[in-house]
């Protein structure tokens, strides 16, 4: 079947024969999309009817509020989800919009196909329903980093944050983040500028050395 490598990639459907995948695709109502950079994959607002799944690419979840202002909810990369907590309680609209970051291909899945159990009760629409609860878990704890970042009380608090986990992640002080500078900032809920003019004092101070995504930090450990 078409895409059933990109498929076996994903934690989803990684045990799953060509058959089982074909059969499944059948029974979630699946649509496959490709999107170019800085196109909607989702559109906030719009009525939820699908849950989505990365096969290539990635994207980022972005919410507007009222005012206008942007905020990065959190980034998706190959193999991950949107939707599906929302999906479970009930959410009749998405809350957010996902953002090409860059060429995509994208699995849209039928909501209520997947989330409800199919007439056979087959034992591989079980196995994706688990394995799609591991990627919740596994998404929240993204947020709740996030929420850590976020909670400092200063912008220069919420940047060392941010690069003090990066690091650690990675296990070296050389690092790429996977935000521009504006989407840092809205990802971080700051200023723009403000966080622009923050960079550049933990650069004069030696404390950092950046140039675009690239990081260095020149201390084992950054003091926030």
């Amino acid at each position: 079947m078409e895409y059933f490598n990109e498929l076996k990639a994903t934690k989803i459907f990684s045990s799953a024969s060509e058959f089982e995948c074909q059969a499944m695709m059948f029974c979630f109502k699946t649509k496959f999309k490709t999107f170019d950079k800085n196109e909607n994959i989702i559109k906030q607002g719009d009525r939820m009817e699908d849950i989505i799944l990365i096969l290539k690419g990635g994207g980022n979840v972005e919410n507007v509020d009222s005012l206008g202002n942007i905020s990065i909810v959190m980034q998706l990369k190959k193999g991950d989800v949107y939707g599906i907590e929302s999906a479970y309680a009930g959410d009749e609209y998405y809350k957010d919009s996902v953002i090409a970051t860059e060429k995509s291909l994208v699995l849209f899945m039928n909501k209520h196909r997947l989330i409800n159990p199919c007439e056979n009760r087959c034992k591989r629409h079980d196995i994706v329903v688990k394995n799609l609860m591991q990627m919740v878990a596994e998404s929240n704890l993204k947020l709740l980093d996030k929420l850590t970042h976020i909670s400092k009380k200063t912008t220069r608090e919420k940047l060392l944050s941010y690069l003090s986990s990066i690091s650690e992640r990675e296990k070296s002080n050389y690092f790429e983040i996977p935000f521009n500078i504006t989407e840092l900032a809205n990802y971080l809920s700051v200023d723009r500028s403000a966080m622009s003019n923050e960079l550049s004092k933990l650069k004069k101070e030696g404390i950092i050395d950046y140039d675009k995504r690239q990081f260095h930090i020149y201390n084992n450990k950054l003091d926030y």
